[in-house]
Protein backbone atom coordinates (compact mmCIF):
# COMPACT_ATOMS: atom_id res chain seq x y z
CA UNK A 1 0.00 0.00 0.00
CA UNK A 2 1.33 3.41 -0.93
CA UNK A 3 1.64 6.22 1.58
CA UNK A 4 -0.98 8.21 -0.34
CA UNK A 5 -3.56 5.39 -0.03
CA UNK A 6 -2.70 4.90 3.66
CA UNK A 7 -3.31 8.53 4.59
CA UNK A 8 -6.44 8.59 2.44
CA UNK A 9 -7.98 5.69 4.43
CA UNK A 10 -6.77 7.18 7.71
CA UNK A 11 -8.51 10.53 7.28
CA UNK A 12 -11.58 9.16 5.49
CA UNK A 13 -14.65 10.13 7.45
CA UNK A 14 -12.98 12.97 9.33
CA UNK A 15 -13.06 15.46 6.44
CA UNK A 16 -16.34 15.60 4.58
CA UNK A 17 -15.98 15.30 0.82
CA UNK A 18 -17.44 18.04 -1.31
CA UNK A 19 -20.41 16.76 -3.28
CA UNK A 20 -20.01 16.92 -7.04
CA UNK A 21 -23.05 18.68 -8.36
CA UNK A 22 -24.10 18.13 -11.96
CA UNK A 23 -23.25 21.01 -14.29
CA UNK A 24 -26.08 23.26 -15.32
CA UNK A 25 -26.92 23.94 -18.96
CA UNK A 26 -25.38 27.38 -18.65
CA UNK A 27 -22.08 25.97 -17.39
CA UNK A 28 -22.01 23.36 -20.15
CA UNK A 29 -22.48 26.11 -22.77
CA UNK A 30 -20.03 28.59 -21.24
CA UNK A 31 -17.18 26.08 -20.96
CA UNK A 32 -16.56 25.66 -24.74
CA UNK A 33 -17.00 29.42 -25.18
CA UNK A 34 -14.24 30.07 -22.66
CA UNK A 35 -11.99 27.60 -24.47
CA UNK A 36 -12.74 29.27 -27.83
CA UNK A 37 -12.02 32.75 -26.47
CA UNK A 38 -8.76 31.59 -24.85
CA UNK A 39 -7.61 29.81 -28.01
CA UNK A 40 -8.44 32.82 -30.19
CA UNK A 41 -6.57 35.17 -27.86
CA UNK A 42 -3.47 32.95 -27.80
CA UNK A 43 -3.42 32.49 -31.58
CA UNK A 44 -3.96 36.21 -32.17
CA UNK A 45 -1.21 37.13 -29.74
CA UNK A 46 1.37 34.76 -31.23
CA UNK A 47 0.39 35.68 -34.79
CA UNK A 48 0.75 39.39 -34.04
CA UNK A 49 4.14 38.83 -32.39
CA UNK A 50 5.28 36.76 -35.41
CA UNK A 51 4.07 39.38 -37.87
CA UNK A 52 5.81 42.23 -36.03
CA UNK A 53 9.05 40.35 -35.34
CA UNK A 54 9.31 38.83 -38.83
CA UNK A 55 12.75 39.93 -40.08
CA UNK A 56 12.85 41.78 -43.37
CA UNK A 57 15.22 40.07 -45.77
CA UNK A 58 18.37 42.02 -46.46
CA UNK A 59 18.01 44.01 -49.64
CA UNK A 60 21.40 43.11 -51.05
CA UNK A 61 19.90 42.48 -54.46
CA UNK A 62 19.44 43.80 -57.10
CA UNK A 63 23.18 44.24 -57.13
CA UNK A 64 24.64 47.65 -56.39
CA UNK A 65 27.65 48.58 -58.53
CA UNK A 66 30.08 51.40 -57.89
CA UNK A 67 29.47 54.41 -60.10
CA UNK A 68 31.99 56.80 -61.56
CA UNK A 69 31.79 60.53 -60.84
CA UNK A 70 28.71 62.07 -62.44
CA UNK A 71 27.51 58.77 -63.94
CA UNK A 72 24.34 56.76 -63.26
CA UNK A 73 23.70 53.24 -64.52
CA UNK A 74 20.88 50.71 -64.62
CA UNK A 75 20.96 47.17 -65.99
CA UNK A 76 17.85 45.26 -67.03
CA UNK A 77 17.04 41.65 -67.68
CA UNK A 78 14.09 40.47 -69.71
CA UNK A 79 11.28 38.70 -67.85
CA UNK A 80 8.84 36.59 -69.88
CA UNK A 81 5.58 34.89 -69.07
CA UNK A 82 5.19 31.23 -69.97
CA UNK A 83 5.55 30.42 -73.70
CA UNK A 84 6.17 34.08 -74.59
CA UNK A 85 9.07 35.58 -76.56
CA UNK A 86 10.62 38.99 -77.12
CA UNK A 87 10.12 40.48 -80.57
CA UNK A 88 12.44 43.18 -81.86
CA UNK A 89 11.43 45.15 -84.93
CA UNK A 90 14.65 46.49 -86.42
CA UNK A 91 15.10 49.76 -88.27
CA UNK A 92 15.99 47.85 -91.46
CA UNK A 93 12.48 46.33 -91.57
CA UNK A 94 13.37 42.83 -90.28
CA UNK A 95 12.46 41.38 -86.88
CA UNK A 96 14.09 39.03 -84.37
CA UNK A 97 12.51 36.75 -81.74
CA UNK A 98 14.37 35.80 -78.58
CA UNK A 99 13.82 34.08 -75.24
CA UNK A 100 16.40 36.22 -73.47
CA UNK A 101 17.18 39.93 -73.36
CA UNK A 102 19.59 42.20 -71.47
CA UNK A 103 19.87 45.97 -71.61
CA UNK A 104 22.29 48.46 -70.02
CA UNK A 105 21.69 52.20 -69.88
CA UNK A 106 23.92 54.88 -68.37
CA UNK A 107 24.17 58.64 -68.51
CA UNK A 108 27.35 60.59 -67.69
CA UNK A 109 27.29 64.33 -67.13
CA UNK A 110 30.11 66.29 -68.80
CA UNK A 111 29.45 69.71 -67.35
CA UNK A 112 26.72 72.26 -67.87
CA UNK A 113 23.82 70.43 -69.43
CA UNK A 114 25.98 68.26 -71.69
CA UNK A 115 26.04 64.49 -71.15
CA UNK A 116 26.90 61.18 -72.78
CA UNK A 117 24.19 58.49 -73.06
CA UNK A 118 25.15 54.83 -73.40
CA UNK A 119 22.89 51.92 -74.38
CA UNK A 120 23.71 48.26 -74.97
CA UNK A 121 21.16 45.60 -76.01
CA UNK A 122 21.83 41.89 -76.36
CA UNK A 123 19.58 38.93 -77.12
CA UNK A 124 19.57 35.71 -79.14
CA UNK A 125 20.91 36.63 -82.60
CA UNK A 126 21.40 40.35 -81.87
CA UNK A 127 23.93 42.49 -80.02
CA UNK A 128 24.68 46.18 -80.37
CA UNK A 129 25.71 49.19 -78.31
CA UNK A 130 26.04 52.93 -78.78
CA UNK A 131 27.39 55.98 -77.01
CA UNK A 132 25.95 59.35 -78.12
CA UNK A 133 26.09 62.96 -77.05
CA UNK A 134 23.03 64.40 -75.36
CA UNK A 135 21.77 67.17 -73.13
CA UNK A 136 19.85 67.35 -69.85
CA UNK A 137 17.06 69.87 -70.36
CA UNK A 138 14.70 70.49 -67.41
CA UNK A 139 15.62 67.06 -66.04
CA UNK A 140 14.92 65.28 -69.33
CA UNK A 141 17.45 63.49 -71.51
CA UNK A 142 17.43 65.01 -75.00
CA UNK A 143 19.14 63.35 -77.97
CA UNK A 144 19.07 64.97 -81.40
CA UNK A 145 16.41 67.44 -80.22
CA UNK A 146 14.15 64.50 -79.17
CA UNK A 147 13.42 63.64 -75.54
CA UNK A 148 14.37 60.11 -74.51
CA UNK A 149 12.09 58.09 -72.21
CA UNK A 150 15.10 56.56 -70.44
CA UNK A 151 15.45 59.65 -68.22
CA UNK A 152 12.65 62.12 -67.44
CA UNK A 153 12.00 64.91 -64.97
CA UNK A 154 10.28 63.16 -62.02
CA UNK A 155 8.63 66.40 -60.81
CA UNK A 156 5.42 65.78 -62.72
CA UNK A 157 1.88 66.31 -61.53
CA UNK A 158 0.25 63.04 -60.49
CA UNK A 159 -2.76 61.75 -62.45
CA UNK A 160 -2.11 64.11 -65.32
CA UNK A 161 -1.51 63.62 -69.01
CA UNK A 162 2.08 64.37 -70.03
CA UNK A 163 4.04 64.19 -73.26
CA UNK A 164 6.87 61.69 -72.83
CA UNK A 165 8.52 62.49 -76.13
CA UNK A 166 7.68 64.15 -79.42
CA UNK A 167 8.96 65.10 -82.85
CA UNK A 168 7.69 67.61 -85.39
CA UNK A 169 4.84 65.33 -86.57
CA UNK A 170 4.39 62.90 -83.66
CA UNK A 171 4.00 62.84 -79.86
CA UNK A 172 3.76 60.10 -77.24
CA UNK A 173 1.14 60.99 -74.61
CA UNK A 174 0.99 59.21 -71.25
CA UNK A 175 -0.68 59.51 -67.87
CA UNK A 176 1.09 59.53 -64.49
CA UNK A 177 -0.37 57.35 -61.72
CA UNK A 178 -1.59 59.08 -58.58
CA UNK A 179 0.55 56.91 -56.31
CA UNK A 180 3.95 55.36 -56.66
CA UNK A 181 3.96 51.62 -57.38
CA UNK A 182 6.25 48.65 -56.83
CA UNK A 183 6.90 47.00 -60.21
CA UNK A 184 8.82 43.74 -60.07
CA UNK A 185 12.54 43.56 -60.63
CA UNK A 186 14.37 40.69 -62.31
CA UNK A 187 15.46 39.56 -58.83
CA UNK A 188 12.60 37.88 -56.97
CA UNK A 189 10.83 38.64 -54.71
CA UNK A 190 11.73 42.30 -54.90
CA UNK A 191 9.88 45.21 -56.40
CA UNK A 192 11.23 48.73 -56.72
CA UNK A 193 9.51 51.90 -55.58
CA UNK A 194 8.71 53.75 -58.79
CA UNK A 195 6.68 56.50 -60.38
CA UNK A 196 4.35 54.69 -62.82
CA UNK A 197 3.65 56.17 -66.25
CA UNK A 198 1.29 54.49 -68.73
CA UNK A 199 0.52 55.00 -72.41
CA UNK A 200 -2.11 52.76 -74.05
CA UNK A 201 -3.32 52.50 -77.64
CA UNK A 202 -0.33 54.50 -78.83
CA UNK A 203 1.61 54.38 -82.07
CA UNK A 204 5.29 54.77 -82.76
CA UNK A 205 6.49 57.48 -85.12
CA UNK A 206 6.41 54.88 -87.92
CA UNK A 207 2.89 53.71 -87.01
CA UNK A 208 3.63 50.53 -85.02
CA UNK A 209 1.08 49.81 -82.24
CA UNK A 210 2.51 50.30 -78.77
CA UNK A 211 1.43 50.02 -75.13
CA UNK A 212 3.79 51.29 -72.44
CA UNK A 213 4.02 50.78 -68.70
CA UNK A 214 7.12 52.49 -67.38
CA UNK A 215 8.55 52.86 -63.89
CA UNK A 216 10.85 55.73 -62.90
CA UNK A 217 12.91 56.46 -59.83
CA UNK A 218 10.89 59.20 -58.04
CA UNK A 219 14.10 61.06 -57.15
CA UNK A 220 16.37 60.90 -60.20
CA UNK A 221 13.82 60.14 -62.94
CA UNK A 222 15.89 57.16 -64.13
CA UNK A 223 14.03 54.34 -65.87
CA UNK A 224 13.84 51.30 -63.54
CA UNK A 225 11.09 49.21 -65.20
CA UNK A 226 9.54 48.73 -68.64
CA UNK A 227 6.58 46.55 -69.55
CA UNK A 228 4.87 45.34 -72.73
CA UNK A 229 6.64 47.45 -75.40
CA UNK A 230 9.30 50.09 -75.80
CA UNK A 231 10.34 52.53 -78.52
CA UNK A 232 12.80 55.40 -78.14
CA UNK A 233 15.25 57.62 -79.94
CA UNK A 234 18.12 55.88 -78.13
CA UNK A 235 16.89 52.42 -79.18
CA UNK A 236 16.97 53.56 -82.79
CA UNK A 237 20.65 54.37 -82.34
CA UNK A 238 21.31 50.62 -81.87
CA UNK A 239 19.03 49.67 -84.77
CA UNK A 240 15.81 48.81 -82.87
CA UNK A 241 12.55 50.40 -83.95
CA UNK A 242 10.28 48.65 -81.44
CA UNK A 243 10.69 46.14 -78.63
CA UNK A 244 7.67 43.94 -77.84
CA UNK A 245 6.80 41.26 -75.26
CA UNK A 246 7.54 40.62 -71.61
CA UNK A 247 9.09 43.22 -69.36
CA UNK A 248 12.47 44.64 -68.42
CA UNK A 249 13.23 44.20 -64.73
CA UNK A 250 16.05 45.82 -62.83
CA UNK A 251 18.98 43.53 -62.11
CA UNK A 252 21.66 46.04 -60.97
CA UNK A 253 22.12 49.78 -60.50
CA UNK A 254 24.80 52.30 -59.58
CA UNK A 255 25.25 53.33 -55.95
CA UNK A 256 24.43 56.99 -56.64
CA UNK A 257 20.78 56.00 -57.14
CA UNK A 258 19.08 55.73 -53.76
CA UNK A 259 16.46 53.23 -54.84
CA UNK A 260 13.94 51.78 -52.41
CA UNK A 261 12.83 48.15 -52.71
CA UNK A 262 9.76 46.20 -51.70
CA UNK A 263 9.66 42.56 -50.56
CA UNK A 264 6.59 40.99 -52.18
CA UNK A 265 6.90 37.66 -50.29
CA UNK A 266 6.85 39.46 -46.95
CA UNK A 267 3.92 41.60 -48.09
CA UNK A 268 1.78 38.58 -49.03
CA UNK A 269 2.76 36.73 -45.83
CA UNK A 270 1.61 39.66 -43.70
CA UNK A 271 -1.54 40.07 -45.77
CA UNK A 272 -2.44 36.38 -45.33
CA UNK A 273 -1.80 36.65 -41.59
CA UNK A 274 -4.09 39.65 -41.31
CA UNK A 275 -6.79 37.85 -43.32
CA UNK A 276 -6.49 34.78 -41.07
CA UNK A 277 -6.84 36.89 -37.92
CA UNK A 278 -9.81 38.73 -39.40
CA UNK A 279 -11.71 35.52 -40.20
CA UNK A 280 -10.74 34.06 -36.82
CA UNK A 281 -12.17 37.06 -34.98
CA UNK A 282 -15.24 37.04 -37.23
CA UNK A 283 -15.84 33.37 -36.42
CA UNK A 284 -15.54 34.15 -32.72
CA UNK A 285 -18.11 36.94 -32.96
CA UNK A 286 -20.50 34.71 -34.89
CA UNK A 287 -20.10 31.94 -32.31
CA UNK A 288 -20.73 34.35 -29.44
CA UNK A 289 -23.81 35.73 -31.21
CA UNK A 290 -25.21 32.21 -31.71
CA UNK A 291 -24.56 31.31 -28.06
CA UNK A 292 -26.22 34.53 -26.90
CA UNK A 293 -29.33 33.73 -28.96
CA UNK A 294 -29.44 30.17 -27.59
CA UNK A 295 -29.13 31.41 -24.00
CA UNK A 296 -31.89 33.94 -24.60
CA UNK A 297 -34.21 31.22 -25.92
CA UNK A 298 -33.42 28.92 -22.97
CA UNK A 299 -34.10 31.75 -20.53
CA UNK A 300 -37.46 32.56 -22.11
CA UNK A 301 -38.51 28.90 -22.00
CA UNK A 302 -37.62 28.67 -18.31
CA UNK A 303 -39.69 31.76 -17.54
CA UNK A 304 -42.66 30.30 -19.41
CA UNK A 305 -42.41 27.04 -17.45
CA UNK A 306 -42.22 28.92 -14.15
CA UNK A 307 -45.23 31.06 -15.04
CA UNK A 308 -47.16 27.97 -16.13
CA UNK A 309 -46.39 26.19 -12.85
CA UNK A 310 -47.70 29.13 -10.79
CA UNK A 311 -50.98 29.24 -12.74
CA UNK A 312 -51.97 25.56 -12.07
CA UNK A 313 -55.13 25.52 -9.77
CA UNK A 314 -55.04 23.50 -6.53
CA UNK A 315 -57.27 20.37 -6.51
CA UNK A 316 -59.74 19.94 -3.56
CA UNK A 317 -59.01 17.24 -0.94
CA UNK A 318 -61.57 14.42 -1.55
CA UNK A 319 -61.07 12.82 1.88
CA UNK A 320 -62.05 16.06 3.68
CA UNK A 321 -65.17 16.44 1.62
CA UNK A 322 -66.28 12.87 2.39
CA UNK A 323 -65.79 13.43 6.11
CA UNK A 324 -67.94 16.56 6.03
CA UNK A 325 -70.73 14.74 4.28
CA UNK A 326 -70.82 11.89 6.83
CA UNK A 327 -70.47 14.17 9.82
CA UNK A 328 -67.18 12.68 11.08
Amino acid sequence: MSSESFFEQLIRGWIPAEPKMPKSKLERILQPIAVLVAATTVVSLFSSIFMVSQPIAALSTPLVVRSTLGSSLVEFEGVLQQNNTFIMVLTNGTHITSKSLTMTFSVTERGGNECTAYLAVECDGFSNETSVDGRIVDGNLVIDSTRSIFLINPNVTRKQNIVLTETADWSLNAIVNTRTGNPSTAVEPYGVNALIVRAHNSLTEEGWPMSLTLGYDPISGMLVYSGYSLSDVLLKKVGIELLLGGSLGLVSYSDDLNLEFFNWDLFWARLNTKAFLFYLHLSLLVALAVVAVVLLIIRKRRKRRQVGALNIPELPDNSTQNCDKRGW
